[in-house]
């Protein structure tokens, strides 16, 4: 069975280097925070540790993986959740984010029978994000992946970013809506005091926190109305939908009757429309029977979430009990007709 993973991650050493050198130059307000937040990561996110060459890395040894582990291709896309191109000023921002586009543009040419690629955008500048899109289609790329909040803490829904929105549904390219690092008063008020203290980053993170906040991103993408504005708007969600397609029915019951809502159809019309879900390599059937349940396999797409999950792919795709039909689409077809592979 052919099998596209559609969120595959790079970082590059050039946009480590300029984040990095950003963020040292920022006043630390709380030195002893600074170094229990540290603490906490080093301690905390050893379930998905990565090194720079697996980020970094776009030809030969990513090859040889993908060959390894019964991997066709990958969608190709900018996810170091910590050096997110989008916390730079704008005039920062955004040659970064067209070097790194280049960069992934760059691995697709020299192998286009086993990458794609997704953009990274410079979200906080909607006008330029918008820009950054149309470019990234003349070069090829296929839609974009967007590290979640903007600067700030900004949610999507303001209606200052509905360039990208509008750019994304004019130039046919799917938004792939990916969890990033919650704001300090978030991890302070919400995922501290824990013991040890490496439970208070991955349970910021990859253990809770970012998907809630990343499902809550596309819950409020829905009541906003930005699908009724844009229809044909496409948005990918990993990690079986972060948490949302548990809470469809509940979503319906409460937010349908709210007081001079004005959205003509459930919450769930939305979703189940125009969101496509992947697992992100949480390779779990109880979770799959439920999107499955929810969404149908039309809108079940295959992802690993490399390297930060690794092995092999097709475990759970080979042995759940769904037709060949069914399993084809998830693994490559649904993808395929997505990004007009």
């Amino acid at each position: 069975m052919k099998i596209i993973n559609a969120e595959e991650h790079i970082s590059t050493d050039y946009a480590n280097a300029a984040i990095n050198a950003y963020l040292r130059s920022q006043p630390v307000t709380d030195p002893k925070a600074m170094q229990e937040f540290g603490q906490s990561f080093q301690e905390g996110l050893v379930a998905y540790a990565v090194t720079q060459d697996e980020m970094q890395d776009l030809d030969a040894k990513r090859l040889a993986y993908m060959d390894a582990n019964g991997i066709d291709m990958q969608i190709l896309s900018y996810g170091d959740a910590s050096t997110n191109p989008d916390m730079l000023p704008t005039d920062q921002s955004v040659p970064l984010t067209q070097k790194i586009n280049d960069t992934i543009a760059a691995a697709v040419q020299r192998h286009p029978d086993r990458f794609a690629g997704f953009a990274t955008l410079p979200v906080s500048d909607p006008e330029a994000a918008a820009q950054e899109l149309a470019r990234a289609k003349a070069i090829g790329l296929k839609g974009a992946l967007i590290l979640g909040t903007a600067q700030g803490g900004q949610f999507l829904d303001d209606p200052k970013f509905l360039p990208i929105f509008e750019a994304a549904t004019r130039l046919d390219m799917p938004l792939y809506m990916h969890p990033s690092m919650p704001s300090e008063s978030i991890r302070q008020n919400y995922y501290s005091g824990m013991d040890p203290i490496g439970f208070n980053a991955i349970m910021a993170t990859p253990g809770w926190g970012w998907h809630m906040e990343a499902g809550l991103h596309v819950a409020r993408l829905i009541l906003a109305g930005v699908f009724e504005k844009y229809p044909n708007l496409k948005l990918i969600s990993g990690h079986w939908g972060e948490f949302v397609p548990y809470f469809l029915e509940r979503l319906d019951e409460a937010t349908t009757p709210v007081v001079h809502n004005p959205l003509p159809h459930p919450f769930s019309y939305y979703y189940k429309k125009n969101i496509y879900v992947t697992p992100s390599g949480m390779f779990t059937e109880p979770q799959m029977q439920l999107v499955l349940t929810e969404m149908g396999a039309d809108h079940i797409i295959w992802a690993q979430d490399y390297p930060y999950v690794k092995g092999n792919v097709s475990d759970l795709l080979d042995t759940i009990d769904i037709c060949d039909s069914d399993k084809e689409k998830i693994a490559h077809g649904n993808v395929e007709q997505l990004l007009h592979l």
